[in-house]
C-alpha cells in the first residue's frame, strides 16, 4: 500500500513551478514544518506536488485527521520512523543475501534488518491498536501489519532471532595467532580460535607499538577501495587474512543465519520502508498545526466534493450578500472554493500576534477579481494567503482559516515582481511576456493565477492595454484570477470587461482604508485612487499641510 496515495490511484499529480513556490515562499514554511534537515526534501517532494485525482487529496486528510486529532499517536507513530529509516539503511544488505552474497557482514547486516523489521512491525501494531482511528489509511496500514505479525512464520523468526543472537554473543573474544614477513608485514594469519570471554593483555599499547609497529600499516595506494564519492577505505591487510577463518571458525552460525535469512526475508515486508516518506509528512504537518493552534490561530480542513458532487460555495459575507450568492455549477469542473477567516501562515512565523483575517469565494460566476489598493496595505499578503491556503488544501493538509468548503484547485501559477538581474536578456517587460506566454498555455479552468504588479513597469496606457488582453483571454478560458495591480484604470474597465465571453463577471475588489488607516480587510468597490494617494503621503508626511507646517516651523 502507499500511505500517499488511495487504492486504485494513478498517482498523478501536477508540479508546482520553480516560479510559484518562490513567490509563495514555500519553501521558508517547508523549512518550519520539517522537523529535521533530512526532513526536508521529503516535505518538499509532497508539498509542491498537487495530487490529480479528489480521492487522493480526501484520503490524505483523513489521516492527516487523525494525527491533529491525537497528539500522542503523532509523537509515537515520529518515534518509530529511526527505526524505519534503518530498515531503509538495512535494505542493501538483505539485496546482498538474495544475490546470494555470503559475507559475514551481509549475513549479519541482513539479520539486523529482519530483527528491527520485527520490532518495527509489533510496535506500530501496538500504537495503532491504541487510539480510535478513523482514515482508511491508517486503518489499512494497521490491517495490514496485524496480518504480518500474526502470520505463524512471523513468530517463528521472532524466536529464532533471539535465539541466534544469544548464540552468537557468547562469542566475547578471539586469540589469533599472526605469521609476519621480515618487515614485520602480515604473512597470514594462523589460527583462529573464539572464547567466550574478553580477552586482556598482558602488554601495554605502547610495548606492543614499538615491538610490532607496523602490524596495522596501510596496504598500498592499489588496495585502496572508494566506498563512495566522499570517503575512502583503506583495507587492513590483518583483516583481510583474518576475515575468512572467522567465517569458518563461526560456519555454523552462518550456515543458521543464511538459511533463516531464506525461510523469512519477505519481499512484502518493504512496506514498512515505503511508509517512511509518507508518515514523515504527516506527523511534521500534525505538529505544525498544532503549534499553529497554540499561537490562538484557527485551523480546519477543507469540506471536500465527492468526485461527482458540485458544493456551492457558502456566503461568507466577503465579496457578496446572500442574495448576490450564485446558483451550484451545472459543471463540475467550475472551481467552487470559500474561505471564512483566511490568514496568511507567513505572519504566525514571523510572530505577529493581531493578524487580520478576511473572507473570500471562488464561484463559478465570480472567479476574476481586479485587486487594487495602498502602498503596504495588505494586497500581497493576501493574495499570498489565497496561493498558500490552495496549496495546503490540495496536497490534503488543514488549512489556515476557520471554515473552507469546494475542491481546492488543480494548479497554482503565479506571477510575482522578478529579481532585476534576472531580466538581463529580455529587460522587464519582455521578461514578463515570457512568463505570461507559458502562464496562459498552462492555465485551464482548474488552475489559479495570482499576479502581482503585472505590467507596472511599463505605461500606465500600455500597462492598461496589455492587462485587458491578458485578462481577456483568461476569461476565455475560463481560470480563477487575482489581478493585483496599481493600474486602476483596469478595475474601471470592470463593465466593459465582463461582456466579453465567459461565464465569470470580473470583481473589482479594494484593501479597505478608514479614517485614513489601513484596515488590511478586502471589500467590494473601485478604486479610490485619491484615498490612497492620501494615505501614503499623510503616512510620510508629504501632504502640503504637513509640508507647510513644517517650513512655518523652521526659523
Amino acid at each position: 500500500m502507499d500511505i500517499l496515495f488511495a487504492e486504485n490511484s494513478e498517482k498523478q499529480y501536477v508540479q508546482l513551478r520553480p516560479e510559484t513556490i518562490k513567490d509563495l515562499a514555500l519553501n521558508e514554511i517547508i523549512e518550519s514544518i520539517a522537523a529535521t534537515e533530512k526532513d526536508r526534501p521529503i516535505i518538499s517532494s509532497i508539498f509542491t506536488r498537487i495530487p490529480s485525482d479528489i480521492r487522493d487529496i480526501r484520503f490524505r486528510q483523513s489521516i492527516m485527521r487523525d494525527f491533529l486529532k491525537h497528539d500522542t499517536l503523532t509523537e509515537e507513530v515520529a518515534d518509530t520512523l529511526g527505526m524505519i529509516q534503518t530498515l531503509k539503511d538495512y535494505h542493501i544488505g538483505a539485496s546482498r543475501v538474495s544475490q546470494g552474497e555470503n559475507t559475514l557482514y551481509a549475513l549479519l547486516e541482513s539479520l539486523r534488518e529482519l530483527s528491527v523489521y520485527v520490532a518495527v512491525s509489533e510496535q506500530l501494531v501496538n500504537i495503532l491498536k491504541k487510539y480510535d482511528i478513523e482514515s482508511d489509511g491508517l486503518k489499512s496500514l494497521l490491517s495490514l501489519l496485524e496480518n504480518t505479525v500474526g502470520d505463524e512464520h512471523f513468530e517463528e523468526a521472532k524466536q529464532d532471532i533471539e535465539t541466534m543472537l544469544a548464540d552468537l554473543s557468547t562469542v566475547k573474544g578471539a586469540v589469533i595467532g599472526v605469521n609476519f614477513t621480515a618487515d614485520l608485514g602480515i604473512e597470514s594469519v594462523a589460527a583462529v580460535e573464539f572464547v567466550s570471554h574478553k580477552l586482556r593483555s598482558k602488554y601495554t599499547f605502547a610495548e606492543i607499538a614499538a615491538n610490532i609497529g607496523n602490524i596495522m600499516s596501510f596496504s598500498s595506494a592499489s588496495n585502496s577501495v572508494r566506498m563512495n564519492a566522499d570517503t575512502i577505505r583503506v583495507i587492513d591487510p590483518l583483516l583481510v587474512n583474518l576475515t575468512p577463518l572467522m567465517e569458518k571458525e563461526l560456519k555454523k552460525h552462518f550456515s543458521r543465519i543464511k538459511n533463516f535469512l531464506k525461510k523469512y526475508i519477505n519481499p512484502e515486508g518493504t512496506f514498512i520502508t515505503e511508509m517512511y516518506e509518507g508518515l514523515t509528512f504527516y506527523t511534521a504537518m500534525a505538529r505544525f498545526g498544532k503549534r499553529v493552534k497554540e499561537k490562538g490561530n484557527p485551523i480546519c480542513f477543507p469540506h471536500l466534493p465527492l468526485s461527482d458532487e458540485k458544493v456551492p460555495a457558502k456566503d461568507t459575507g466577503s465579496a457578496k450578500s446572500h442574495a448576490d450568492a450564485p446558483s451550484p455549477s451545472k459543471d463540475g469542473n467550475h472551481v467552487q472554493f470559500s474561505i471564512k477567516d483566511l490568514y496568511n501562515i507567513r505572519l504566525v512565523l514571523a510572530g505577529e500576534e493581531h493578524i487580520v483575517k478576511n473572507d473570500f469565494a471562488f464561484t463559478p460566476s465570480e472567479r476574476l477579481f481586479i485587486l487594487t489598493g495602498p502602498n503596504r496595505g495588505g494586497k500581497t499578503i493576501i493574495e499570498q494567503a489565497l496561493g498558500i491556503i490552495s496549496v495546503m488544501a490540495s496536497v490534503g493538509g488543514f488549512v489556515t482559516a476557520s471554515e473552507c468548503t469546494g475542491r481546492p484547485f488543480s494548479n497554482i501559477l503565479t506571477h510575482f515582481p522578478i529579481d532585476e538581474n534576472l531580466t538581463i536578456n529580455y529587460g522587464r517587460l519582455g521578461e514578463e511576456a515570457v512568463r505570461i506566454k507559458e502562464i496562459v498555455k498552462e492555465a485551464d479552468e482548474r488552475t489559479l493565477i495570482l499576479f502581482n504588479e503585472t505590467y507596472s513597469t511599463t505605461s500606465a496606457g500600455d500597462g492598461l492595454y496589455l492587462s485587458k488582453d491578458l485578462l481577456h483571454v483568461l476569461k476565455e478560458i475560463g481560470a480563477s484570477v487575482i489581478f493585483n495591480t496599481h493600474i486602476h484604470d483596469v478595475a474601471r474597465s470592470v463593465e466593459e470587461m465582463n461582456q466579453w465571453e465567459g461565464q465569470s463577471r470580473f470583481v473589482s475588489l479594494v484593501m479597505e482604508i478608514r479614517d485614513g488607516v489601513n484596515t488590511f480587510k478586502i471589500k467590494r468597490s473601485d478604486p479610490d485612487t485619491r484615498s490612497y494617494a492620501e494615505n501614503i503621503a499623510r503616512k510620510y508626511g508629504i501632504t502640503y499641510e504637513q509640508m507647510a507646517l513644517r517650513d512655518r516651523a523652521c526659523p
